[in-house]
């Protein structure tokens, strides 16, 4: 969209909103009108979201600032290629971008230069700011989270006496095949086939996932032993699937145990155990060696690439308004998102009525921010072969492999290929 069009939508934009809260005294058009311009990748109900925060920015604030938000494919090679005037004020990314931008010099300033986000800094939690942070400097102010958890049938478990909160490797691998039943059509953990899931379950494991040095290093010990404990249950007890509603289908209908997915799922699976067998949904971190293990972080960002002067400025304050209560209340609400601030999820949690499954992601959450029980997503994860060698080695560990751990080898050697610390 070039210049001349930007300024007919943002006057355009401004008639409507005039128009919409007129009364029997029009008001003025400001003399200057700050355009501040966002590019983003999000399609459906996250897009839509986005939408929403932005009409309700552009109706609230006072400063003669109008924010467009523009869906854009291959947005870093685009705003290499324009000039200034042309580029977009702020970008939505992924900790995937953030090496790309850096790299090409596009990130204009740290979130640290909007006077609100500096103000309440303090509340963003620490696997929101791992996200986006580069050698202690905030470089993209993170929007949301999101981590893997494990979703299970409570009252199927409670009876093969398993307790979630102090769950180990062996009481996970026992009472996954203990729920088997392969000729009544039970199974006893169900694992989509991605990259992610893998990932999560070595972050439970303990596997240092990116060592001291930048690199992937989750072939370690912990990495080896997770591997183990995978062969073992999805030799036999478990099921990797492709078709990616299918897990929670089966867990909805009692043919599933246990389930790891994203509690970008949470809702999801919710509606659909009510509309299925109608049993307690149970969420908890997955679990580890000694118990539930670290929790594996991501969610988007956003960066501001404006060029300094009254762009920059325009787009800090966009920017801090995005970090607000109440942006972040709405951009909850509006995804399957966690907010990024601890007060909201503290908020959250005082709701009399809370769902349990949701109270529990909420606490999830606090303790892995008090317990420094977490990893932020590796940010080299744009690597093809470091997702499909991942991708590999969970469907061949699935097959019950007689060396497991060679996977984890080679899943760590091709996900080296594409680091840059």
């Amino acid at each position: 969209m070039n210049h001349t069009t930007r300024i007919a939508r943002a006057l355009l934009a401004l008639i409507l909103m005039m128009l919409a809260g007129c009364t029997e005294q029009a008001q003025p058009v400001p003399e200057e009108t700050h355009i501040i311009v966002l590019w983003h990748t999000l399609t459906g109900a996250e897009s839509q979201a986005l939408q929403i925060l932005t009409d309700q920015f552009n109706a609230n604030n006072v400063q003669d600032i109008v924010l467009l938000t523009e869906y854009q494919q291959d947005i870093i090679t685009k705003i290499s290629s324009a000039t200034a005037e042309h580029r977009p004020d702020l970008v939505l990314l992924w900790p995937k971008d953030l090496q790309a931008y850096i790299t090409a010099g596009l990130i204009g300033t740290t979130p640290d230069s909007s006077p609100p986000v500096r103000r309440e800094r303090a509340d963003l939690l620490p696997m929101a700011e791992a996200l986006y942070s580069v050698n202690g400097t905030l470089l993209a102010l993170p929007m949301g989270l999101a981590t893997y958890l494990l979703y299970y049938n409570a009252d199927w478990l409670r009876d093969l006496a398993y307790t979630p909160e102090t769950a180990t490797w062996e009481d996970f691998q026992r009472t996954a095949c203990a729920a088997t039943n392969l000729s009544g059509g039970q199974v006893g953990l169900g694992l989509p086939a991605n990259a992610s899931s893998l990932l999560s379950l070595l972050t439970s494991g303990g596997a240092e996932i990116v060592g001291a040095d930048g690199f992937y290093n989750f072939a370690d010990d912990a990495g080896q032993q997770t591997a183990l404990v995978l062969n073992a249950i999805l030799g036999s007890c478990g099921v990797v699937y492709s078709d990616v509603d299918d897990g929670i289908e089966r867990l909805s209908h009692s043919s599933l145990a246990m389930l790891v997915e994203s509690s970008l799922r949470l809702d999801t699976l919710d509606q659909a155990v009510i509309a299925g067998r109608n049993f307690k949904l149970g969420v908890s971190a997955l679990p580890g060696p000694a118990g539930p293990g670290p929790t594996l972080w991501y969610g988007p960002g956003m960066a501001i690439v404006a060029p300094e002067g009254a762009r920059r400025d325009a787009a800090l304050t966009v920017l801090g308004w995005f970090f607000s209560t109440e942006a972040q209340a709405m951009w909850s609400a509006n995804t399957d998102y966690l907010p990024v601030r601890r007060s909201l999820i503290e908020s959250r949690l005082r709701i009399e009525g809370l769902k349990s499954v949701e109270t529990g992601l909420l606490e999830i959450t606090l303790a892995a921010a008090d317990q420094a029980t977490w990893v932020a997503w590796p940010r080299f994860t744009d690597n093809m072969a470091c997702r499909a060698s991942l991708l590999r080695g969970l469907l061949s560990i699935g097959e019950g492999v007689t060396t497991p751990g060679a996977y984890i080898d080679t899943a760590v050697t091709a996900c080296n290929t594409g680091v840059k610390p």
